[in-house]
């Protein structure tokens, strides 16, 4: 009987090491650091947010369009019988200038034939221009091209916050994945350690009922624990390789290569971040300043002050004063006039444009919808901030909160295995017996991998924090 005693004692020696993470020799431990890195690097949908900012570069390039300079003309001939009643030819270098809103134009018109009055008849050789239109009213501070430009660059910025945004949710996607993972590996292994105990204590009482040292229904109880703990193995087994698999979804290599989580790969342990009040602090103060929702509300009111700019400058009157100086033919060189200066004197053209509405009833209705829009905008930016500040708040809550039970959970694993090495000594005295001894390992391996869920919501909720802050690390 004392050698059956000592392989229960064997049992309760290989008890005491379950819950004891064994990394595998022949393991390799596939930290979060190199799985974040992995995700940042070569993901999809991080490479995919990439587009938005190059998106955003195309629209300032359609936006720096506007002030492109260009090459008009016309023309226009009519001949009948043999007369050629016109041949009007206009063509000419327009380049938009920044400040002034103002138009150069340098061109060379031709306009003969026997129906064209005197005024636009230039003669055989035409006449060359060097002009300018310059907005006196409406357009000389701001015009649509510089506002349209303006919101162009604007939107870079919000297009690096969609960037960032995006960027960020795929990282807590894959960081509860990870960690769902270690909590699949943990569970396995524990299971794994608790289908090996029940069948080396299997072994030893089938061996003690077979001289009649403890009743035969014993060995019937031993092989139905034994039973259930292959059946809860099989389903860890299953568990973590469909983990597994998911993790393999967010690597990838180069050039879009999808790649598969190595078979001996195993996750890193908990990092057991502890935070305090500083952090929870830190990070409002951060996400503020970083947030992307936030920093989108604070670029959209940059815009619609530009916007307002260009309201109130369509309140003034539009005033264009187009002048040209004329030369002769195709040469800039012209004879000295009367102040000694060329064509200044007598050859030019010179014109004003006048529009002015007398009630602005249209500029003043835009002006009024942008302010509208404008009060909109603050009254969703402080209500955004709060919320944002806020679900800070929850998810930091939150992370304390599983600190404090995992301590608990420990503590009460510990509690737990002296119950069950207290059962198993009575049992081994013929003081209890092996439902009871069994019933305490089901509870204390049930407490065991409630540790491990605990340290998995532990660290998704870390994860969630970091995302309520808008950021997807904590080197940020």
């Amino acid at each position: 009987m004392f050698r059956y005693r000592q392989l229960l004692w064997v049992v309760v020696l290989l008890f005491g090491k379950i819950g004891q993470a064994q990394t595998p020799a022949d393991s390799r431990v596939f930290t979060y650091r190199e799985f974040h890195q992995q995700v940042i690097d070569f993901h999809p949908v991080v490479q995919q947010s990439d587009l938005i900012i190059e998106s955003a570069r195309r629209d300032l390039l359609i936006a720096r369009g506007g002030l492109d300079p260009s090459i008009q003309g016309t023309f226009d001939r009519k001949v009948y019988k043999d007369l050629e009643y016109f041949n009007r030819s206009d063509f000419f270098l327009k380049v938009p200038v920044w400040l002034g809103g103002a138009d150069l134009k340098v061109g060379y018109d031709r306009n003969v034939g026997v129906t064209l009055s005197d005024d636009i008849r230039t003669g055989p050789e035409g006449i060359t221009y060097l002009g300018l239109t310059v907005p006196l009213g409406q357009g000389l501070l701001i015009d649509s091209r510089r506002a349209t430009l303006r919101q162009a660059t604007l939107f870079q910025n919000i297009a690096d916050a969609d960037r960032v945004k995006a960027v960020n949710k795929i990282i807590l996607t894959a960081a509860k994945d990870y960690w769902n993972w270690y909590f699949a590996y943990q569970q396995f292994q524990l299971i794994q350690d608790f289908y090996q105990l029940a069948d080396t204590r299997f072994n030893a009482i089938r061996q003690r009922a077979s001289i009649g040292d403890i009743p035969a229904i014993d060995t019937t109880e031993a092989l139905v624990t034994l039973q259930d703990r292959e059946v809860q193995l099989t389903q860890a087994a299953m568990d973590l390789q469909n983990a597994r698999l998911v993790v393999s979804n967010h690597l990838w290599g180069r050039g879009l290569v999808p790649l598969e989580l190595p078979e001996d790969a195993i996750p890193q342990q908990s990092m057991g971040r502890i935070l305090d009040e500083s952090t929870l602090n830190e990070l409002v103060q951060l996400a503020r300043q970083r947030h992307p929702d936030l920093i989108k509300f604070d670029i959209k009111r940059q815009q619609l002050r530009i916007d307002e700019r260009l309201g109130r400058e369509m309140l003034r009157p539009a005033i264009n004063l187009n002048a040209s100086t004329l030369y002769r033919g195709l040469s800039f060189n012209g004879s000295e006039t009367k102040s000694g200066l060329p064509y200044l004197d007598d050859n030019y053209k010179l014109g004003i444009d006048l529009y002015f509405p007398l009630l602005f009833r249209k500029e003043r209705g835009k002006l009024q919808q942008i302010r509208i829009k404008q009060l909109q905008n603050d009254l969703d930016f402080t209500q955004a901030q709060r919320e944002v500040s806020n679900e800070i708040t929850i998810s930091y809550n939150e992370v304390k909160l599983l600190e404090n039970q995992i301590q608990v959970q420990r503590r009460a694993v510990e509690n737990q295995q002296l119950l069950v090495s207290g059962e198993i000594r009575k049992y081994n005295l013929g003081e209890s017996s092996l439902f009871l001894v069994n019933a305490r390992e089901a509870k204390l391996n049930e407490l065991r991998v409630k540790i491990e869920s605990l340290v998995t919501k532990y660290e998704k909720s870390l994860a969630t924090l970091l995302f309520a802050a808008g950021m997807a690390d904590w080197q940020q």
